[in-house]
């Protein structure tokens, strides 16, 4: 099981508008997994997002302009599917099994600790430092858990957990509620055989797999400070414990991903309501996915500090 492991990357990823040179990093792994899920990308308006990112400048700010910038690209990256009034926001329904407690919890089974299940994830992918630079940021906007579970290690560290009443997720629907809120969709999947993703999917996971994920200022490794477990997670989550303080809010989620297989997929949303259409953005506007995919993988999940320089 994976301790401890610095990364070295020199990234260069090419899309049908332009070329993208990333400059080299470090990044410190954390925590491992495994996903199972579908994901879809949906168009929103810009001015929609330029809003969200303004709240977390907002709220991220010390007064003295410092912190982590993101904007959106002067370029659009994907002309195929984006208007000039829209960007995206993606949402992935799925299954994280993680892998950092096997040991402990095989012995010590918890009842009230669940380290694996159903995750929503809602995030803006494709956005720059600045209008003219590379679209290798993200700003995660949520992590949907059912609160069922009880107490959760929150591997994806630097998302918003947010509690909610019930999640589903079939080869056939994906399912999420929270009061008399619903976001619905229905799912066919090609993965029997696998069909690979028409080229622009191809095109923007590329850029997902790339991408540095920023979200709370600091990491939720709170799990840790309730329980003794003697897991990779909370022993990685202590040593990192420096860095954060000496570099917050400046960090950001890096994914590393093996095994990758992404399939064909389509989704539409057969309900969604007013709580959910503010959670992704949407309000009022109507409906319009842009592509979708089914994905899994093994992951691992690190912390790259400082994550602009």
């Amino acid at each position: 099981m994976m301790v401890h492991q610095l990364l070295y990357q020199a990234l260069i990823i090419q899309t049908g508008l332009s070329l993208f040179a990333v400059n080299a990093t470090y990044v410190d792994y954390v925590t491992s997994g495994t996903w199972n899920g579908v994901g879809f990308n949906i168009a929103v308006k810009r001015e929609k997002i330029q809003e969200k990112l303004d709240a977390y400048h907002s709220s991220i700010s010390d007064g003295c302009g410092d912190g982590p910038k993101l904007v959106l690209p002067e370029k659009q990256v994907f002309p195929e599917l984006e208007t000039r009034e829209h960007h995206f926001v993606h949402v992935d329904f799925g299954y994280l099994t993680s892998r950092d407690f096997d040991d402990f919890l095989e012995d010590n089974p918890h009842p009230c600790v669940s380290v694996s299940g159903l995750e929503v994830a809602v995030i803006i992918p494709l956005l720059a430092a600045n209008a003219s630079g590379p679209p290798i940021y993200a700003l995660a906007l949520a992590k949907l858990y059912e609160k069922s579970r009880g107490d959760i290690p929150k591997s994806n560290f630097l998302y918003p957990y947010i509690p909610v009443d019930e999640i589903q997720f079939s080869d056939s629907e994906g399912v999420v509620k929270k009061g008399s809120d619903e976001l619905r969709v229905s799912i066919i999947k090609h993965n029997d055989p696998c069909e690979p993703p028409r080229s622009i999917a191809e095109e923007f996971d590329e850029f997902f797999v790339a991408e540095f994920h920023f979200g709370l200022p600091k990491p939720d490794f709170s799990f840790c400070d309730r329980h003794s477990f003697q897991s990779d997670f909370c022993t990685n989550a202590k040593r990192v414990q420096c860095a954060v303080h000496r570099h917050a809010p400046n960090l950001c989620q890096k994914y590393n991903i093996s095994n990758p297989r992404p399939c064909e997929a389509l989704v539409e949303i057969l309900n969604v309501t007013s709580g959910f259409r503010d959670l992704i953005l949407l309000g009022n506007d109507p409906v319009n996915i842009l592509s979708s995919e089914s994905y899994s993988g093994d992951t691992v999940v690190g912390l790259k500090y400082p994550c602009q320089e």
